[in-house]
């Protein structure tokens, strides 16, 4: 089997398939030019204090990161244009509508996670290479919550899953905590 034939898209609606390679470089060109004008807008914002309190900082850094994203949808494009599109067939588009048990499980997940959120609180602190580090229950339930949501909704590998949750919680951690100093539930 080559490596070809074992790499394939998978996504919430596996069958989905892409857009058609001119509709995502339209889409790129449209959020980048979106998102660009945002950025410029929240840098303009006046800051009061020391560049950790400008009111700007996450519309822009959140500007930025829609850029790079849309940066990356049309390079995909680029390199898909010209390859025919991938057929569906009726039973797959049917296949692909989401259930209401998939929003009720969702709901319910998130629910749970605010609730934890709000009756959990403990931390351990303490220094690790140096650096002052902070490990609440902010960071223990995030971990577990996204890592239930990628593997009910996105079904990926374990120790992915377990890479993709620890890294994005330790990302908005030591950003809120050390960048911003604004201290997270729990």
């Amino acid at each position: 089997m080559s490596e070809r034939d074992e790499l394939h898209f998978s996504g919430e609606e596996e069958q989905a398939g892409y857009a058609a390679p001119l509709l995502d470089l339209i889409a790129a060109a449209v959020l980048i030019a979106l998102a660009g004008w945002y950025t410029v807008e929240a840098f303009g914002f006046r800051a009061p204090g020391d560049w950790k309190t400008a009111p700007g900082l996450v519309p822009a850094a959140a500007g930025i990161t829609l850029m790079i994203m849309a940066a990356g949808l049309a390079v995909t494009a680029w390199r898909r244009r010209g390859q025919a599109p991938a057929a569906a067939g009726a039973q797959e588009d049917e296949d692909s509508i989401s259930e209401v048990g998939r929003t009720s499980l969702l709901v319910g997940i998130i629910f749970l996670y605010l609730l934890a959120m709000n009756a959990l609180s403990f931390g351990i602190q303490g220094y690790v290479a140096g650096h002052y580090v902070t490990v609440g229950s902010f960071e223990i339930a995030t971990v577990v919550c996204l890592s239930v949501l990628m593997k009910l909704f996105w079904n990926g590998r374990l120790w992915i899953i377990a890479v993709v949750a620890l890294g994005w919680t330790a990302f908005l951690s030591l950003t809120f905590r050390n960048i911003f100093e604004i201290p997270l539930p729990g």
